[in-house]
Order: C-alpha cells, then structure tokens, then sequence
C-alpha cells in the first residue's frame, strides 16, 4: 500500500483568517460543551431511573462507588451517550462547513476516491497507533503511573450484550463523530490556514492532536498523563494520515482498529478473571 498517495485538493477557506479561527475556537466550545452537558443530563437521569427500578433511595446515589454507578447506567447507557456526543461533534462540522459557509462536504474529508487503498492506509495507521500507544502506555507503567479509563467503562463478566453494544459504541460511533470534529473540520480548517507555511503545518499539527487529548481528559480520573500523552501522539498520526489522503477513510479507520483492539484486549482480561494483572 502506498502511504503517499498526493493529498486531494484543499479549497482555500472563504472566510477571513481571524473569522476562521473565531469561527473554530466558537464551535470547539459549542461542541465540547454540548458534549459535556449531555453527559450530566444523561447520566444523572439514567442515575435517577435505574435507581428508582431497582429500588435504591435517590440519596443513596452519592454515596455508591465507581463501579456501582457505572453498572446503574449501563452498557445501552453509554452507548447512547456516545451516540448522542458523537452526533453533535458531526452536527457541529456539518453545519459549519456546508450550511453557514456553503462549502462542498469534502472539505472535511467526506470523500473517497480510492476506498480500498485508502482502508488499506488506514489499517497501517492503526497498527502505527496501536504500536505507540504500547510504548507509551508500558513506559508510564514502569514509571508507576497508571490511568483508570477502563474502570469507567461499563463493563462485566458474562454480560456478553453489554459487552458487544459497548464495542459498537467506542470502535464505531467514538471514531467517526471525533475524527469529523477533529480531524476533518478542526485540523483540515486550520491546515487550509497554513498554506505552504511550515510553522502553520505543525501548529495546525500540534493544536489539533492537543485539543483531541484534551477533549479525553474526563475518560480518566487517575494517571491523566497516561492518557493523555498517547491521545496526542496518535491525534498526530491521524491527522497525518487525513493530510495524507484529503479522506478522512484513513483516519476513520485507524480510530476504529486503535480502539477495537484495545477494547479487545480488554475484553479478554474482564471475562477472564485472574490473567491480567491489576484487572
């Protein structure tokens, strides 16, 4: 496969520099902010609910633990959460570019010239993000330093439904939704900005992976900068990987294989007990 196929052609944005770049930091807020608060909304009313079904006093809520509150909200919970966040980070790119500024949906890398080549790229891409993040992830390890992402995640032995619906929701919706915000409408409209300028590339480079790690910075309440480091290094990779193509196939699907292996591997040690250490 060839990883250096010439990029499609950028259109040049119609809108001022300082416009574009209000216009970015305006939705940004708008997007992560909606995200944010529908989380509070769905989880606290999936909280309210399930307790009120199961039995459980509402001010006994507060006092559950961690995995007590993720197994109230349940796997179909949080995959309609991220149904919900992925679609307004979509929404978000979506109005912007085609409806307010008029431009072709292309511009955010909705295109596909060569569907199995670009696949193709994005299976190396994966593998690439799925070899740092190892690295990285065995280097802060070593260093004592741990993130709990996994624990938050709604997942149980034998509950095999739950399981696969989750699956769906980080290895297909997560990568979609966060590679349109941030790939192809974040850094594709900050790299149009750059032109030929190489201090332009990299900041558009270097923003863009930052601003998708930071957007991670809930999934985790212990060992943040074990999560946060390897976000930004694999936010650059596939951003690479859209500049690449002009496509955001690539990058769709390095997410997708980053995520579903991982959550595989996961999988393997939750429902089996005892050969992972610290599971």
């Amino acid at each position: 496969m060839n990883m250096l196929d010439a990029p499609a052609p950028r259109l040049p944005l119609r809108v001022t520099p300082r416009a574009a770049i209000g216009a970015l930091v305006a939705d940004l807020l708008i997007a992560l902010g909606a995200a944010l608060a529908l989380s509070v909304a769905v989880v606290g009313m999936l909280l309210v609910l399930r307790a009120a079904q199961a039995g459980i006093d509402l001010g006994v809520i507060g006092q559950l633990n961690t995995q007590e509150i993720t197994r109230l909200i349940g796997a179909d919970g949080m995959v309609a959460l991220l149904l919900l966040q992925n679609l307004v980070f979509i929404g978000v790119a979506v109005v912007r570019v085609r409806v307010l500024r008029r431009e072709p949906l292309s511009v955010l890398g909705f295109s596909a010239a060569r569907p199995v080549r670009l696949v193709l790229n994005g299976i190396g891409l994966g593998l690439l993000a799925l070899l740092l993040n190892s690295i990285v992830g065995v280097l802060f390890v070593s260093s004592g330093i741990r993130q709990n992402q996994a624990a938050l995640y709604p997942l149980f032995p034998g509950d095999f439904a739950g399981q696969a619906l989750f699956f769906i929701g980080a290895a297909v919706l997560a990568p979609i939704g966060e590679e349109v915000l941030f790939r192809g409408y974040l850094f594709g409209s900050l790299r149009r900005l750059a032109g030929d300028s190489r201090t332009g590339i990299t900041i558009a480079y270097g923003v863009s992976a930052l601003v998708f790690a930071l957007s991670h910075s809930l999934a985790a309440t212990e060992g943040l900068i074990g999560l946060l480091v390897p976000s930004f290094l694999i936010g650059l990779v596939f951003a690479w990987g859209f500049d690449r193509s002009g496509s955001l196939i690539p990058a769709i699907v390095a997410h997708a294989i980053n995520n579903g292996i991982a959550l595989a591997a996961l999988l393997t040690c939750v429902n089996n007990p005892g050969i992972c250490p610290n599971m």
